[in-house]
């Protein structure tokens, strides 16, 4: 088998056709995540609507003895919307992460396009030390994960009442469903989404200047 003395020298066209598809796969991710998380959160709202319209258009006429069935069943059933609730909070972490992988993905290659050509920096915004935050309280993320944990904190009100109605319960117990719904809102809310992502530190990227070492 033939085995070079040396390294082939790097072809500069070839490098910066490599380095340009790089970029552009990078960012094409970054638009790709962006998209999931309206989708993600779509979904949601489009499945909650459809489910709760087709529970207030049924004709629930049934004898006595059939109403804890009904009652438990609506208990599971606003138990799993609780429960696709924080499931799409966990897509909408995961999907603003992906992004910002993608973002520090891209800083990587402006950082050494910069360390080549220092006259480049007034072109780029975002940098290591400018990239947006992982979590903004007033950001369009926080606002879709907050009308999520509403529903879902909603879902378990709904839960919560119609288990009282169905252990036997004349009416229902509104301040502790509305309870029950406040506080899984919150810790939903918190927990799901605020949490892991202000626990989203910075990753600083790899040196780039030339020459620099990598141990």
């Amino acid at each position: 088998m033939f085995v070079p003395s040396r390294s082939p020298e790097p072809d500069g066209e070839l490098a910066r056709g490599i380095v340009a598809a790089e970029y552009g796969y990078i960012a094409q991710t970054a638009f790709q995540a962006n998209e999931d998380r309206a989708r993600a959160w779509q979904y949601f709202f489009v499945t909650f609507a459809t489910l709760i319209a087709a529970l207030l258009s049924a004709q629930l006429d049934v004898e006595a003895d059939l109403q804890q069935d009904i009652y438990l069943t609506f208990v599971v059933i606003f138990t799993l919307l609780a429960v696709l609730g924080l499931i799409t909070i966990v897509q909408l972490v995961r999907l603003r992460q992906a992004w910002l992988e993608s973002a520090r993905a891209m800083n990587q290659i402006k950082e050494r396009l910069i360390a080549d050509d220092p006259a480049l920096a007034a072109y780029f915004r975002w940098r290591n030390d400018t990239l947006p935050a992982a979590f903004k309280w007033r950001s369009f993320g926080f606002l879709q994960a907050l009308s999520v944990a509403l529903l879902s904190g909603l879902a378990v009100g709904a839960a919560v009442a119609f288990a009282g109605l169905a252990r036997g319960a004349a009416v229902v117990s509104w301040p502790g469903s509305l309870s029950a719904a406040a506080l899984a809102a919150a810790g939903i809310l918190w927990l799901g989404y605020v949490r892991p992502l202000r626990a989203t530190m910075p990753t600083p990227g790899p040196d780039v200047r030339p020459g620099a070492s990598h141990e």
